[in-house]
């Protein structure tokens, strides 16, 4: 893999504190086109295999569920559930892009899937229940 940024991409700053954190290990980006959030994995994201950590794909995928919903049903949610199947190693080097999909939206809760790809093969599969918060809406992660 070359450490070249596909076109459409631009740096995403998270807006909480837990993922810029996560942040520092490797940059995050967002195609705003797509709705894609991705990065580059680097060994700083890995577990004592030498691939990428499953908890920190986990958060990963939880936190681009969190944020393509806050924006694109305009509500604040917090994650209610969250099932993920591994289905492939992610190594350093890899381009890990994050694909949304809102499968269902109510107005107290909202279903959607995430599909974490390296090259068009799907990783990780994640599928989340979020609760809608009538409260504030967050500051933005635009």
């Amino acid at each position: 893999m070359t450490d070249s940024l596909p076109a459409g991409f631009t740096p995403w700053y998270p807006s909480s504190q837990f993922m810029r954190h996560l942040n520092d290990l490797g940059p995050f980006y967002r195609s705003k086109a797509d709705n894609v959030l991705a990065l580059r994995v680097t060994k700083a994201h890995g577990n004592m295999h030498g691939m990428a950590h499953g908890g920190f794909l986990a958060t990963f995928a939880d936190s681009a569920l969190g944020l393509v919903i806050s924006e694109d049903a305009h509500v604040s949610v917090v994650t209610a559930q969250m099932s993920v199947e591994f289905l492939n190693a992610v190594n350093p080097g890899d381009w890990l892009e994050a694909h949304v999909q809102i499968d269902k939206q109510g107005k107290r809760l909202i279903y959607a899937t995430c599909r974490l790809q390296v090259e068009g093969r799907v990783m990780l599969k994640a599928s989340a229940v979020f609760a809608v918060r009538h409260a504030a809406v967050p500051a933005s992660d635009g």
